[in-house]
């Protein structure tokens, strides 16, 4: 039996490092060691071409040598980043067009022959066999519709990755067009999802919720269940000691530097706009040697971009990282003060269960899954309520003993999950 894993969007976007991206790697690779250890399943990484799917061989990320070393590549890869995201966009409408055309061969392969429009790599497609949407494939043409229904006739068993529904449930924090897109897959493709594999109970909960609300179809035998997801970084620490001499000059600032670290994508949902108030609190007291990192890529919302960037501290204590790759990310793990997840809603916050793992004080909100995946080892607070984050935040720096106390209680009692029980977790759920 073969399990396809699509990572269509991991594939074409290696120089991503959203949380969907690191988890489609991660578990792809760890998936992959299981299946080299099995005789009686095959897992396959492949990708959605327009038509069919094709094998995918590499899913890492570019390497800081050749992605973060001087400013001047940098820029030049975000043009070049942004000519391959509008090529995939006319791709994409190109065949949309012509799928409204009737002028795809696809479709006469559909009403003709289904079995050898099937074969994948010289061997047919079975029926016992599973594909599973890992990827943020939204965005697809619309003959990736028809590719999935072909695939279910042929009693293939679709199963999708359902990270989060934010789009859906807060439409407020996504741009129109995302949500358009999002929610026109989600209510589109969940008549064909067999099984839906949710990364938290809340979010299970959540996509259970719509099915009954009617947001959302339900093809009466479709299985909605949830596994955890990893938060180690064990097959990066050789990497990382080797590129310690590469780390660009941002990085090289923060060794003897006290930071609040913030990783995601600086979009609405991530509500920054609570933690930098609480920061102008804290650099307003007697605590203005503590720098605030972010790690992620700006968003689409430039409300939110700009409530950084005219900050006063801006430049200074205040700086964005921007992307980085996951040994960056391990490096500003180990080095930083905390943790804080302010976020108004996540589907899981993989931060807070990599920040445990470095066994680092974590300061969240109680938005969405958080309490759930971090338990009785962060500190919480209510997204909407600045002060109470400030108050969390002085507390940890007005009391050595108080952060050790929190750092010694993390070391010794938290038990972190593996990528590798993640992948042994997601197994199990698609075969019950």
């Amino acid at each position: 039996m073969k399990i396809f894993i699509d990572c269509t969007h991991t594939a074409k976007h290696t120089y991503k490092n959203t949380g969907i991206h690191r988890v489609v790697r991660e578990l792809t690779s760890e998936l992959l060691q299981i299946s080299s250890n099995c005789t009686d399943i095959e897992v396959v990484a492949v990708m959605f071409d327009g038509s069919f799917m094709r094998r995918v061989t590499n899913l890492n990320q570019q390497q800081d040598d050749n992605f973060t070393k001087i400013n001047k590549y940098v820029d030049t890869n975000k043009i070049n980043i942004k000519l391959q995201a509008l090529l995939v966009k006319l791709k994409n409408k190109f065949i949309n067009f012509l799928y409204v055309l009737n002028l795809l061969d696809l479709f006469d392969s559909i009403l003709g022959n289904e079995k050898a429009f099937l074969e994948f790599e010289g061997s047919i497609v079975q029926p016992e066999d599973i594909y599973v949407i890992a990827d943020a494939n939204w965005d697809l043409p619309k003959t990736y519709y028809r590719f999935l229904q072909l695939l279910k006739r042929h009693k293939v068993t679709i199963v999708v990755i359902c990270y989060d529904l934010i789009p859906i449930k807060f439409p407020e924090f996504s741009s129109k067009r995302f949500t358009k897109a999002f929610t026109k897959f989600y209510s589109d493709y969940s008549i064909l999802f067999d099984k839906v594999l949710c990364i938290s109970k809340k979010s299970a909960e959540d996509y259970s919720n719509a099915i009954n609300q009617g947001i959302l179809a339900n093809n009466n035998s479709q299985i909605v269940q949830s596994f955890r997801l990893g938060g180690n970084y064990h097959k990066h620490d050789l990497l990382l000691s080797k590129q310690n001499n590469s780390l660009n000059e941002n990085l090289q600032k923060l060794l003897n530097k006290k930071y609040i670290l913030v990783v995601g994508s600086l979009v609405p949902h991530k509500n920054i706009k609570t933690i930098i108030a609480a920061f102008d609190l804290l650099i307003n007291s007697i605590h203005d040697d503590i720098y605030l990192i972010f790690a992620g890529n700006k968003g689409w919302d430039s409300e939110t971009d700009n409530l950084i960037e005219s900050n006063k501290m801006y430049g200074k204590l205040i700086q964005i990282l921007g992307s980085v790759t996951d040994a960056q990310l391990d490096f500003l793990y180990q080095n930083c003060y905390c943790l804080v997840q302010a976020s108004f809603y996540e589907g899981f916050g993989l931060p807070v269960v990599e920040a445990l793992q470095h066994c680092k004080p974590v300061i969240a909100s109680n938005g969405g899954s958080l309490p759930e995946v971090g338990g009785d080892f962060c500190r919480y607070f209510s997204p909407t309520q600045p002060t109470e984050l400030y108050e969390a935040l002085k507390e940890l720096l007005d009391s050595e003993i108080y952060y050790n106390s929190l750092v010694d209680r993390v070391r010794n009692e938290y038990i972190p999950f593996s990528w590798q029980e993640s992948a042994e977790e997601f197994l199990s759920c698609l075969y019950y």
